[in-house]
């Protein structure tokens, strides 16, 4: 918790979120590597491209890009799941680890503590 503090993390923003893309996405649009998050949209952009936008309780304005960790380290995945919209407080994780799976399963844990930072 004191380094989330250290780096940045916003307390009351989000981290990631979980989404179920539709097969017409671009694959500009798709991060499969730590190394350069690219690009960088609206959340009411990338709406269009997700099945569960409905369920979205995010600000439309929020920054955010699409990952998708498995594509290239379980051979045969799915291109389009699991797939998630990462904000700046998942690439503050990344500064730390450049492994999109770490920076899941940190921001995962983090979401588990009642006493957040």
């Amino acid at each position: 918790a004191n380094y989330l503090n250290k780096i940045g993390w916003k307390k009351d923003k989000p981290s990631y979120m979980s989404i179920k893309l539709k097969a017409d996405i671009p694959k500009k649009y798709l991060n499969s590597s730590a190394r350069k998050i690219k690009p960088k949209r609206k959340v009411k952009f990338f709406k269009k491209y997700i099945d569960n936008s409905n369920e979205l309780k995010l600000d439309d304005n929020l920054l955010a890009a699409v990952i998708t960790p498995d594509k290239d380290i379980i051979p045969g995945s799915n291109t389009y799941t699991p797939a998630y919209l990462i904000f700046s407080n998942y690439e503050r994780i990344l500064s730390w680890n450049r492994s999109l799976r770490f920076a899941l399963a940190v921001c995962t844990l983090k979401d588990k503590f009642k006493n957040e930072i």
